[in-house]
């Protein structure tokens, strides 16, 4: 009898974060933003906080850059200034979803966990995600 499915082998790969001292200076909010990660990943809030604010200073608009920025002052502990970042990038998920709407819908619900989760210690998402028969 022959099998139906076959196991496929699983490699790991151990993932190392770019190294953002190797990026160079960025001239873009793209650049700025995507260091900035970079500095997130490896932990370095203070110069994530950096890089993010500079890529929000020149692109206003750029969901990503905002929702990252709020991530890294929650993880500094800043929740207030976190909690604005948040808020600003689900200001413009709601007047700009762009075309990947299934992103910005996970973002928007992320975002409101967080900002659950800062001012009132749950994410308490269950109307968000669940939806009830009443």
């Amino acid at each position: 009898m022959a099998k139906l499915f076959q196991k496929k082998e699983i490699f790991k790969v151990k993932s190392v974060p770019v190294d953002p001292t190797t990026m160079g200076e960025p001239s873009t909010a793209d650049e700025y933003q995507k260091r900035g990660m970079a500095f997130y990943a490896r932990k370095k809030y203070d110069d994530a906080v950096i890089d993010l604010q500079k890529a929000v200073s020149l692109d206003g608009n750029n969901i990503d850059s905002l929702y990252t920025l709020g991530m890294v002052l929650k993880a500094l502990d800043r929740k207030e200034e976190g909690v604005q970042a948040f808020t600003r990038a689900l200001d413009l998920i709601k007047t700009n979803p762009g075309p990947n709407s299934a992103k910005y819908d996970m973002l928007k619900r992320l975002a409101l966990g967080h900002i659950n989760e800062m001012t009132q210690g749950d994410w308490n998402l269950e109307k968000e995600i669940w939806k009830h028969v009443d």
